[in-house]
């Protein structure tokens, strides 16, 4: 972890160490509140430092930030090599990774010709799933 936190640009500290590892070894996204919760005792991680390294990871590009429409922000580690998107069940909340092949890589690519550099996107699909029917 400390020479993806200074490939960032960002000092190695224990509660940056500790919070990346837990978001690259647990799959999220998570809350702030969630991560709080799983740091907590750990690397003397409080809810306001969760909050201010998951910005410093933003702004590197080491998680990626989920918006689900319910005003509160999710978080996940950035894998370079992986991309997926979410179905997230309307009642209950429950979220699964959709893993299949990407059709909107072929829009990004369309975007990116039009002279758009640094491009990226997000598709979150809601429904109800079968344990809620």
């Amino acid at each position: 972890m400390d020479s993806v936190l200074r490939a960032a640009g960002l000092k190695a500290t224990a509660p940056r160490r500790a919070l990346l590892q837990l978001l690259k070894k647990k799959h999220g996204p998570f809350t702030i509140e969630e991560l709080g919760v799983l740091m907590k005792g750990k690397a003397s991680c409080d809810p306001v430092t969760v909050y201010r390294c998951l910005s410093q990871f933003e702004k590197a590009n080491l998680v990626r930030r989920c918006d689900f429409g319910d005003g509160v922000a999710r978080y996940e580690f950035r894998h370079e090599d992986e991309h997926h998107h979410h179905v997230i069940c309307r009642k209950c909340s429950k979220v699964k990774n959709f893993d299949d092949d990407c059709l909107i890589d072929a829009l990004e690519e369309v975007v990116k010709k039009m002279g758009y550099k640094d491009v990226t996107h997000s598709l979150e699909f809601f429904g109800t799933c079968a344990s809620c029917r």
